[in-house]
């Protein structure tokens, strides 16, 4: 899905729901795997025709307002690639892109965290400053942060919570890997971020945006 976002600001040189939207049910008409349970229950509906809002609507009543999960999250770092998209933006832009398919708002919330540290990561921050910023940028995704706990589970907020523990300590992606066991959630947030960190892989990744 993050591939499928790169695609989308590349080649339309802009932010445009539709077109991802377009985009992404293409590939879940074509080989869509591991999508999670509420991308699959939203573009199950769009593919017997209603319209993105109203599947959106639909797939958090069928999930009782489950729709607090981390894949917008994990899709997300290709937003902060891209010279045209302001860093004053990100989170506005990335609670949009959350829509295409999670209602709730923490899962868009996550989404904005997320985009943020990596643009601010790309932007040679410190890990100190990265937090520091974010964290007067984002308060309010902060705060669901703050009251979140540690766990392997996929709820948005605790997916972040986990991934910020490990990256902010040595070895971050092996130890979010152990903890993690055969979920996915937190090391799929730690190893963008710690990609990211890595001086010539986070020049490589933001020069390849600007192309």
């Amino acid at each position: 899905m993050a591939e499928i976002l790169f695609a989308s600001l590349s080649e339309t040189q802009t932010f445009d729901p539709e077109d991802i939207t377009a985009r992404y049910l293409a590939w879940w008409k074509e080989d869509a795997f591991d999508t999670g349970p509420t991308f699959a229950a939203v573009f199950q509906r769009i593919e017997c025709g209603l319209d993105r809002e109203q599947a959106v609507h639909e797939a958090d009543i069928a999930q009782d307002g489950h729709t607090a999960g981390c894949n917008p999250a994990h899709r997300i770092a290709p937003l902060a690639l891209f010279p045209f998209i302001m860093t004053a933006d990100i989170g506005k832009l990335a609670r949009q892109e959350a829509l295409i398919t999670h209602h709730h708002p923490l899962a868009g919330d996550m989404a904005a965290l997320m985009a943020l540290i990596c643009r601010l990561v790309v932007e040679g921050y410190s890990w100190r400053d990265v937090k520091k910023i974010s964290r007067k940028m984002e308060p309010s995704a902060w705060a669901a942060v703050d009251n979140a706990k540690t766990s392997d589970g996929g709820f948005a907020p605790d997916v972040m919570r986990t991934a910020l523990h490990f990256l902010d300590g040595q070895d971050s992606i092996q130890r979010a890997i152990d903890f993690a066991g055969q979920a996915n959630y937190a090391p799929v947030l730690v190893g963008v971020i710690d990609l990211l960190r890595q001086p010539q892989a986070a020049v490589l990744l933001c020069n390849e945006g600007e192309q």
